[in-house]
């Protein structure tokens, strides 16, 4: 890893860098993170850290007064609590749960849910104590009652197997900087292609607006169309020496199976 951020600040400093080549990068590790977690390239976006990921599904919804979203704020980060505290004042009910000798209570959640329930997010592994979650049973009961399952990644991805699809999972939000052994400044955010294409990006910008072949800096029209699945998310230029740390990182990774 070291060595190709090396590599990457050299030919940064004495060429330039090749755009090109930066985006060939940015594509096979977004296929790569892909490859880890059982999903479609099209399903993963660039983010700066968990909490950004968090906040593109949590703000891509749109709710109606009475909705809610189930989560067990004493086992969560922080930052997989206020977003939805945020949303309080568009009518979003936060129903929350208590612990259970410090693990996430799934058949608590489950009792929790209805038909407004839109919502539930838990971590796959909590930040202390460090319990998993059966987040393969409760992604099971979202999925037959329609409500998106988010989960944060932080403290599994790139350390237990991770597998979106036998799990359930609608979204899920990691950062680099842990068991993907990359840098601080950069995460992945996985959304069901199902699920994304209903979301409304609360920021935009040209690379999550399809206009085919044409230059990173083709306006195109004021009619346009939204990538597909998850790409819309995308912001701006992308953090290419955490790419390239984090490509070099599941290149080992993914060697070991």
């Amino acid at each position: 890893v070291r060595a190709a951020i090396d590599a990457q600040l050299d030919e940064r400093m004495m060429n330039g860098g090749d755009k090109e080549k930066f985006f060939a990068l940015i594509e096979r590790a977004r296929g790569r993170f892909a490859q880890l977690i059982n999903a479609e390239p099209d399903e993963i976006a660039y983010t700066k850290n968990i909490s950004d990921g968090l906040n593109m599904i949590a703000t891509g919804l749109r709710y109606a007064p009475g909705d809610n979203v189930i989560v067990c704020p004493e086992l969560e980060h922080p930052n997989n609590v206020y977003p939805w505290l945020n949303l309080r004042g568009q009518g979003l009910e936060v129903r929350t749960v208590k612990p259970r000798a410090g693990h996430i209570p799934v058949d608590e959640i489950i009792k929790c849910m209805d038909g407004r329930t839109r919502v539930v997010t838990v971590s796959t592994v909590t930040f202390a104590p460090g319990f998993r979650t059966d987040i393969d049973t409760l992604g099971r009961a979202c999925r037959a009652r329609g409500a998106l399952f988010l989960v944060d990644g932080a403290q599994s991805v790139g350390v237990l197997h991770t597998d979106v699809k036998k799990s359930t999972i609608d979204a899920l939000a990691v950062s680099t900087q842990k068991g993907l052994l990359g840098l601080y400044g950069m995460g992945f955010l996985y959304c069901r292609r199902e699920w994304a294409e209903q979301l409304q990006p609360a920021y935009l910008a040209r690379f999550g607006v399809d206009l085919g072949e044409a230059h990173e800096a083709s306006l195109g029209t004021e009619q346009f169309k939204l990538m597909p699945a998850a790409r819309r998310f995308d912001l701006g230029n992308y953090n290419y020496v955490g790419a390239v740390a984090v490509d070099a990182a599941m290149g080992e990774i993914l060697g070991h199976g």
